[in-house]
């Protein structure tokens, strides 16, 4: 067990008696997924609003919150990679929430951007606004590309292994699993 996996297992507590009950340990793993996903809502809720409704020291809070959700969003997904499961690849990217997470982490971005980087340009606050916009967009371009590209490899991947899969099958007929 690598050193992460053991730091994440002592941080959940995850070696506790508590979790030797199936029910227990699954109705808790659920309750924790709403936590986080109530975590993941409430930050990028609060990182979009901030930087309009208080400017400068919103914006500043803003990347913060930003930067530990994206902090702990990458920590899950390290875990559940070093146990063996690929969250990209198990579920689909191109969904209504996705979006919705994406745009309002665009609105904090934006408006951090607006506050902090451009906001002595004067009276060109419109393309400022633009500006921002256009460069968090085409990172966003970029980085739904990316993960595009990662996932269909690794469904490839899949696919190929399955069909090797078939192939020895068809090959062994007469041998049973076991």
């Amino acid at each position: 067990m690598s050193t992460f996996t053991k730091t994440m297992r002592f941080v959940g507590d995850l070696d506790d008696e508590f979790y030797d009950d199936e029910r227990q340990r699954d109705v808790w793993n659920e309750a924790s997924a709403v936590g986080f996903q109530l975590f993941i809502w409430a930050s990028l809720l609060a990182g979009a609003v901030l930087p309009w409704v208080a400017g400068r020291t919103g914006s500043w809070i803003a990347i913060g919150l930003f930067i530990v959700y994206l902090s702990i969003s990458f920590a899950v997904l390290a875990y559940s990679r070093s146990r063996g499961l690929d969250m990209h690849t198990s579920q689909k990217l191109a969904r209504p929430r996705i979006a919705l997470l994406l745009g309002l982490y665009l609105a904090g971005g934006a408006g951090a951007a607006v506050n902090l980087v451009f906001r002595d340009v004067g009276n060109g606050a419109l393309l400022a606004v633009a500006m921002a916009g256009g460069a968090a967009i085409g990172l966003m371009c970029a980085a739904i590309g990316v993960a595009r590209k990662r996932r269909l490899d690794r469904e490839d991947e899949a696919r190929a292994e399955q069909a090797e899969l078939v192939e020895l099958e068809k090959e062994e007929p007469y041998r049973l699993d076991g």
